[in-house]
């Protein structure tokens, strides 16, 4: 199992008439069962909508059919939206 899996089941949870999750960081974190790397508080590229082998956190929403619609470092929180790029 990966280190976001647990991201994937949970959005993949969320009922059909959901189609936007706003969450904090401490949230997400408590979802995976780890810590956030520290470039996923600074970084805006680490929340990219973005499809390659080492954004293994970006497959864990793209396969459960979601993007990140928005980012907001000042608050700790992500904005997911149900749907592909």
């Amino acid at each position: 199992m990966g280190k976001y899996d647990p991201l994937t089941a949970f959005l993949q949870c969320q009922p059909a008439e959901k189609d936007t999750i706003r969450m904090s960081f401490r949230r997400l974190e408590e979802i995976i069962g780890d810590a956030l790397p520290p470039s996923a508080r600074y970084d805006r590229t680490w929340w990219g909508n973005t499809v390659n082998r080492t954004r293994v956190q970006a497959h864990a929403w793209l396969n459960a059919a979601w993007t990140v619609k928005a980012i907001d470092f000042g608050q700790e929180s992500v904005t997911f939206v149900r749907g592909r790029p």
